[in-house]
């Protein structure tokens, strides 16, 4: 009797040991789950809540007394996601076949109407026969993750259908990336493209610009539409408008290069027209006011000499008059020359390009009282009509630029031969050139860049090192 008096004690402090090791045990799996860092709630067969740690309080913004015994559709569950999926349905699979939905990502909402992205570990707690009583679910907030990864779909989305031409390239300039814009205007598909190197789509004649570009992005420099011209499969021109960004990784480090490119083969084509309708006026003009109106001052000029003659015995006022006007007229006619010359330069045609660029230098002293001084190597010869007044058309703007906006007093000319081709540079002593982002270009500018690309050459501006601008023009050397 003592003996098992004494075993029932022991049985009974084993059990009270046992009983508060399992109240510490409780008491720590209790902490452990109301201060995790993310929602832990369980649910029974019918859906009601029935545990509701304090982070998914915080949450979802629902007190443990308004939450417990709900049900989680009309709390923190939707009927669907904003994706349409019916989570009613999925839900109640869950409690039928845990096992499917052992990971598992939905849209929630919050007691305030915010709707939340909530990645799940769900696990089916059973009864003694298997079957499933309740649903432990641990959950965390994937939101921003949601909201970063749509913005990437939408991003892609949006690279993939663009029209223009966008690609990323390795740093060697290996193709790595070809959009459905990049096929359309080059015509290679992305898996040609890709065991491509953008070289292929340079012209011989734009090498070197490009040589210069890459060592500006590579630099760190972005390059903002601007216009040059590529290859397409066909080798067909196209005139593009280009923009390049040097991507770099999180330690600041380059990785890539990424272009957008847009055809504007259409309208460079346009503005030739405009060009072209813009200096048959101005010859025209230039003719009326050498043919036309010089004749109508000559006329005037003639006839006040011959009033002068007939009042000279008379010596009257009106004799001294006479005489003015012819002179005033004289002057005029002069101008009127100088200004036909400028209109049309009928030297490009008869005397060549140098001549013509001599000629619209002593104009430019003359009609806009500034020093301009033109100087050319021997063997400087540009024999294409088309070629030599898309020059002269720069150097008259670059003038144009310098006297309008540069405040200058002084302008040097030049014209040279050298292993690039042949180098044309205008350089003024006013106001360094404005550094201007390109849709701030003034159209002057935009016209010389234009006529530049025409004769396959390319423009560099910049300011001098005494104060002022050089315009430097460089051209393929064609006799």
């Amino acid at each position: 009797m003592k003996n098992q008096t004494k075993k029932l004690k022991d049985m009974t402090t084993k059990l009270g040991r046992t009983q508060q090791m399992l109240d510490v045990s409780e008491d720590k799996y209790r902490q452990l789950v109301e201060n995790a860092d993310c929602v832990i709630l369980r649910i029974d067969k019918d859906g009601r809540i029935t545990f509701f740690n304090e982070f998914a309080q915080k949450f979802y913004g629902y007190t443990e007394k308004e939450i417990l015994g709900k049900n989680i559709f009309r709390t923190i569950i939707p009927k669907e996601n904003s994706l349409g999926h019916n989570l009613v349905k999925i839900v109640r699979d869950i409690k039928r076949r845990p096992e499917l939905y052992a990971a598992f990502e939905n849209q929630n909402i919050c007691k305030d109407g915010r709707r939340v992205w909530v990645s799940w570990a769900n696990k089916a707690i059973r009864d003694e026969d298997g079957k499933v009583m309740e649903i432990l679910c641990v959950g965390h907030d994937i939101t921003q993750r949601k909201q970063m990864e749509n913005e990437l779909q939408l991003l892609a989305a949006a690279v993939r259908n663009s029209n223009d031409a966008i690609t990323i390239l390795d740093l060697k300039g290996s193709i790595i990336s070809w959009n459905h814009g990049a096929e359309r205007i080059y015509g290679y598909s992305e898996d040609e493209a890709k065991k491509m190197n953008i070289d292929r789509l340079i012209p011989d004649h734009k090498q070197n610009e490009m040589m210069l570009q890459a060592e500006r992005v590579l630099k760190g420099d972005n390059i903002e539409f601007f216009e040059t011209q590529r290859i397409a499969k066909n080798n067909r021109i196209l005139d593009i408008s280009l923009t390049v960004t040097l991507l770099k990784d999180e330690n600041e480090k380059p990785f890539a290069i990424t272009t957008t490119e847009r055809d504007i083969t259409e309208r460079r084509r346009l503005e030739k027209e405009i060009l072209d309708v813009t200096e048959r006026e101005r010859e025209l003009i230039g003719q009326e006011l050498h043919d036309g109106m010089g004749q109508v001052l000559t006329g005037i000029a003639v006839k006040c000499k011959g009033l002068a003659l007939k009042l000279k015995d008379k010596a009257s006022e009106e004799m001294k008059d006479a005489l003015l006007i012819s002179k005033l007229a004289n002057k005029a006619i002069a101008q009127t020359r100088d200004l036909a010359k400028m209109l049309y330069p009928v030297d490009i045609q008869t005397g060549g390009l140098v001549s013509a660029l001599k000629t619209l230098a002593s104009t430019t002293e003359k009609t806009m009282e500034v020093n301009c001084r033109f100087r050319c190597g021997k063997s400087v010869s540009v024999k294409n009509l088309v070629e030599a007044k898309q020059i002269y058309r720069i150097v008259q703007e670059a003038i144009t630029n310098a006297v309008r906006h540069g405040k200058t007093s002084t302008i040097n000319i030049n014209l040279r031969l050298t292993n690039k081709g042949t180098v044309l540079s205008i350089e003024n002593d006013g106001l360094d050139f404005p550094k201007l982002s390109p849709n701030r270009k003034g159209f002057g500018l935009k016209i010389m860049e234009y006529r530049t690309d025409l004769i396959g050459g390319y423009l560099d501006i910049r300011k001098r090192g005494k104060g002022g601008t050089i315009v430097t023009c460089t051209f393929p050397n064609r006799g």
